[in-house]
């Protein structure tokens, strides 16, 4: 299948756009997410692998355009995987993270945990 660096340039521009629009409607909701911060930060990261890959295509260099595009898929998937390993071990057991040094900070929302 041929797909062009335009091609290529629309798709990671609709994902950035995407991320963006996630990351506006998790700012107006703190218990959706267990840590912003940390959701919002891994989400930047992936919003400029998929830009720099977007440059890569504007300077006419579409192999590294492909690389970045790439890895910010695998970005993608593994940050979809672990929101939802997160949200599974919450509903099974939300106080497993009061058993594991540091987690409760990442995988739970600010008050969740009475110990």
């Amino acid at each position: 299948m041929d797909i062009n660096s335009k091609d290529l340039l629309m798709i990671n521009s609709t994902i950035i756009g995407g991320f963006l629009i996630l990351l506006t409607i998790s700012s107006f909701s703190p218990a959706e997410f267990p840590n912003r911060s940390l959701f919002v930060t891994i989400a930047v990261v992936i919003v400029i692998i998929f830009s720099v890959a977007c440059f890569n295509y504007l300077n006419d260099n579409d192999k590294r355009g492909i690389v970045f595009s790439k890895l910010g898929f695998i970005l993608i998937i593994l940050f979809m995987t672990f929101i939802g390993l997160v949200n599974v071990i919450n509903i099974i057991d939300p106080t497993i993270w009061s058993e594991i040094p540091g987690a409760a900070k990442i995988a739970t929302n600010n008050g969740t945990l009475n110990n």
